[in-house]
């Protein structure tokens, strides 16, 4: 296995480590800090935490893009290209952070001169601060951090967010043990924040050597490159963020705010695990289909040598490693999907029993509605978007998530006029990401990089059958000793993803497959030991 993938590989294992982590640290502090809080300061930690949130956008997709076009330089040893293009995203960073902090400042503003209205605690001018500063230095991290990633060493950022990730949860737990409050908390974690950058600056530092960062290098025409390619980045961003965000307020205009409660629970917070975790799995493939690429002639490059003016062909002709690649990515991303809506599906019910009681498993037909579908294309969608971005062909991607947002709205009012509820809601999304992602973007993305269509749906179907038979035993096994108890479904849990891998490696990979798996995993004990 090449050095290249194997460090992708395990930064996408290090990544998916620091959100397990960070699932398990937030499912642990929220009742803990609500009772050292109290409800009133624990809304205005909430409502920090929110405005974090809502500044998010403002990165306009450049977060993907640079460390997309950092790996096409970096490979292709331009190394103008790559002090350009980093020391441009650097400085466009700066800058957004500049624009996060000075929200921030007006925020504390408003906050102390009407906050009182509706804020007994006085905190609140204070927190939207701490919170705006600690993402506005987060907002640079992101653009060193890209550097590092265009490199291809997310094995190093992917470690660095799992330490951290775990450092978060350590100090903040510490800080509500010593009777800290609401602004200890986002102290600590600007703290943390600002020491993260640093580790990132000596990472790019000693890994990139190539790469100098100098105001000199800021040039207006990576601007318009990075800024043409992040502005479809930002509409698939918003198209994806119209489609979770827009259910909650349905419900809230249709229906009863305890029916918000329900779905945000049950739903909302098990799709955004379940869509997360295969985000942070997939995250590598952008680098590496960009990398695939780059060592060939594609019709980007026609396009910025101007060789072709205006004519653009709608095809491309690609590496047998290329097809390669994204045919074996594709099956893993499957299987991974697969197996993790079985797991919402199998241990969903007892988990929430346990977790927040059966009074709200009435919402669990709906999560069956989300899970199925998802389960279904998910995993192929997010190696069709990784494939599309790291061959600059991403603007299909924009056009289905907007138009998966606004089917959405349309459906889930439809269905809760017909009066199928919160169940009405969840097929609303299901549906069109059903038709959106399984069936046109896979299509799309055929013809664009020139595969055939029996090829990849017979590897499609025939994957779904391996991956749906191997959760058989599994599923057994969960019907007939799951309950009510962490512990149990843990050890279920580890149980059947044994169960599931062996079956899966024995019915859906190849001899040469199975070699890389295992030379992959050597390689990573290798590294550990060393």
């Amino acid at each position: 296995m090449s050095t290249p993938l194997l460090r992708l590989l395990q930064g996408a294992g290090f990544s998916c480590g620091a959100l397990v982590v960070g699932i398990a640290f937030g499912l642990f502090l929220t009742p803990y800090m609500l009772t050292c809080l109290g409800e009133n300061a624990y809304a205005v930690f909430v409502l920090a935490s929110l405005f974090a949130g809502w500044c998010a956008p403002l990165d306009l997709g450049l977060t993907t893009t640079t460390s997309r076009y950092i790996t096409r330089y970096y490979v292709k040893d331009d190394y103008v290209g790559v002090n350009e293009t980093g020391s441009t995203a650097i400085i466009l960073f700066s800058g957004i952070s500049a624009l996060v902090f000075l929200l921030a400042c007006v925020a504390f503003i408003v906050a102390e001169r009407y906050g009182a209205r509706f804020d007994e605690t006085g905190l609140l001018g204070g927190a939207l601060f701490f919170a705006g500063a600690a993402f506005a230095v987060s907002k640079i991290s992101d653009g060193v951090r890209g550097v590092v990633n265009g490199a291809l060493r997310q094995e190093l950022t992917g470690a660095t967010v799992f330490v951290f990730r775990i450092l978060f949860g350590l100090v903040s737990f510490a800080i509500l043990y010593f009777g800290g409050r609401v602004i200890a908390l986002l102290v600590g974690n600007l703290i943390l924040t600002v020491l993260q950058l640093c580790v990132y600056i000596f990472l790019m530092r000693r890994v990139v050597p190539t790469f100098h960062f100098s105001f000199k290098n800021f040039s207006k025409k990576r601007v318009r490159t990075l800024f043409n390619y992040s502005f479809f980045t930002f509409l698939a961003q918003m198209g994806e963020i119209a489609v979770n965000r827009s259910d909650l307020i349905i419900i809230a205009a249709l229906m009863t705010m305890s029916d918000v409660a329900r779905y945000n629970l049950v739903v909302v917070t098990f799709m955004s695990y379940f869509n997360s975790f295969l985000y942070e799995t997939s995250t590598w493939q952008t680098n590496w289909f960009t990398r695939l690429a780059s060592l060939e002639t594609t019709e980007e490059d026609v396009r910025e040598q101007k060789a072709l003016q205006k004519e653009v062909p709608s095809r491309m002709e690609l590496s047998d490693e290329f097809y390669a690649s994204r045919g074996a990515i594709t099956r893993a991303s499957n299987y991974l999907s697969v197996f993790m809506a079985f797991g919402l599906l199998a241990f969903g019910r007892p988990f929430i029993e346990r977790w927040i009681g059966a009074e709200y498993l009435d919402a669990f037909p709906a999560l069956v509605v989300c899970v199925l579908a998802a389960g279904v294309y998910r995993g192929s969608a997010e190696t069709n978007s990784r494939l599309l971005q790291g061959l600059a062909r991403h603007q299909i991607l924009a056009v289905g998530a907007m138009l998966h947002g606004v089917l959405n709205i349309v459906l889930s009012v439809l269905f809760i006029k017909m009066g199928l509820g919160l169940f009405g809601v969840a097929l609303g999304t299901a549906l069109p990401g059903l038709a959106i992602y399984y069936f046109w973007i896979p299509n799309v993305t055929c013809r664009l990089i020139g595969e055939k269509k029996c090829v990849y749906w017979t590897r499609q179907i025939r994957t779904t059958i391996i991956a749906v038979a191997a959760t058989l035993l599994p599923g057994l096994l969960v019907a007939c000793f799951a309950v009510p108890q962490y512990t149990r479904l843990a050890f279920l849990a580890v149980v059947c993803f044994v169960l599931y891998s062996a079956a899966v490696c024995a019915l859906g990979l190849t001899s040469a497959e199975r070699s890389l798996a295992k030379a992959f995993l050597r390689n990573m004990f290798r590294a550990k030991t060393e």
